[in-house]
């Protein structure tokens, strides 16, 4: 027997109209069911694209932003003021005060000539920086973080103006620097790796003082760093080559991997 669901019938031979079987609307119903489903995977995994899509972005730029921090500062570390890391996770060096070389005098150039004895040198300039910290021919970390062994022995030397003359507060160690260069320096950084944060943190550098074991709050720099992924590698200079550091590390979150790696140049010659 054959069921409708509408069926209206006419006397006398008429015509009738009739609607769909039973059978007719179950079929429809369950096509539109498979494409229901067909078409909720895909939107599915569209917006599962999108998702991984944006977090990869957002973790790439948190890595693009650190390793540009990073760069900005390795490239004005002071020459051979670096704790030598040998591919571990932290990284301790000095940095230049380069405020000091564009603000504290015009046309500062830090490059100097020796004058008379040597307590006293000359910026080709002829501006003077005055109570202004400097270091001079350094040529490893202990030359510039030496504590707490002969103070006198750390090449960083307190100025003081003496006309178009600076004054140092000791006499110049090792000799004067073979490109007759000097450095204001103010600071010392430090990456140091807490579980998978890196952090950032600074000590004022003096002539008197263990800066090296005075650093300051830790600041988080990048997060999300994969376990035994971070590594920091020194080669120092040499007559062909400027130093280098290689700086390499692994963002993970969600699923998402991300391997940076960036070799930056120290621009500065001792």
């Amino acid at each position: 027997m054959q069921f409708l669901i509408s069926r209206r019938h006419k006397k006398m031979g008429l015509s009738c109209e009739e609607g769909f079987t039973l059978i007719e609307i179950i079929t429809v119903i369950v096509l539109l069911g498979i494409i229901g489903v067909m078409g909720s995977e895909v939107i599915t995994t569209s917006f599962r694209g999108f998702a991984q899509t944006d977090a990869s972005m957002e973790l790439f730029e948190e890595g693009k932003l650190a390793l540009m921090r990073m760069e900005r500062e390795i490239h004005h570390m002071v020459p051979n003021a670096i704790d030598d890391p040998s591919g571990g996770s932290d990284i301790t060096f000095g940095l230049i005060d380069v405020n000091t070389l564009t603000a504290a005098a015009p046309s500062i150039t830090g490059q100097y000539q020796p004058v008379g004895a040597s307590l006293n040198i000359r910026d080709l300039s002829n501006n003077a920086l005055d109570g202004v910290l400097i270091s001079i021919y350094n040529t490893s970390w202990s030359d510039f973080s030496i504590f707490p062994g002969a103070l006198t022995n750390r090449k960083i030397y307190n100025t003081t103006a003496a006309g178009i003359n600076m004054t140092l507060d000791k006499a110049v160690l090792g000799g004067h620097s073979a490109s007759k260069r000097y450095y204001p320096v103010q600071k010392a950084i430090r990456y140091s790796l807490t579980g998978t944060v890196l952090n950032r943190s600074e000590a004022p550098v003096t002539t008197n003082t263990d800066f090296v074991n005075n650093f300051g709050t830790k600041y988080p720099l990048l997060s999300h760093i994969q376990a035994r992924t971070l590594s920091f590698n020194y080669t120092p200079p040499s007559l062909t080559s400027n130093a280098l550091v290689r700086v390499n590390f692994s963002l993970t979150r969600d699923e998402i991997t991300l391997d940076f790696h960036k070799e930056i140049q120290v621009r500065n010659a001792p």
